[in-house]
């Protein structure tokens, strides 16, 4: 009698993880077939996909929001450093029309502005939180 009931607990368990599996499975066919993200800024082949995050704000922000704005901050300097490597490409390509070039070489520049006004909003930001977090 026992025996049978560690059997059934067993078969149970086994079908209980295997709908799990299943579920997993879904799961990750599901976020296989979403669409990719729109991107926010292009020009030619090259696409930047994110944009520059928001800083918490520094009097309610804890530390775990401060370091969670700096792997964001992270993540959208390296999206912008492939997005201006794609840029340069095109830039540097004597190939293309000058108006190409100098598209991809202004589209550079203002990726540059983007970040720049990106630290001074972190600057400003931090400033304000070790202020507030004295």
């Amino acid at each position: 009698m026992l025996r049978s009931f560690v059997t059934l607990g067993a078969s149970a368990a086994f079908m209980m993880s295997a709908a799990f599996a299943q579920d997993d499975m879904a799961d990750d066919m599901a976020e296989e077939a979403a669409p990719p993200p729109e991107p926010v800024a292009t020009l030619g082949d090259c696409a930047l996909y994110s944009e520059s995050p928001e800083m918490p704000d520094p009097k309610e922000a804890t530390a775990e929001d401060r370091t969670a704005a700096i792997g964001e901050i992270k993540a959208y300097q390296a999206a912008l450093g492939e997005y201006r490597a794609c840029l340069d490409t095109i830039s540097g390509n004597e190939e293309l029309e000058v108006d190409a070039r100098q598209a991809a070489l202004d589209e550079f520049n203002r990726t540059v502005e983007l970040e720049t006004d990106m630290v001074k909003d972190w600057q400003k930001f931090s400033k304000k939180y070790d202020k507030a977090n004295k």
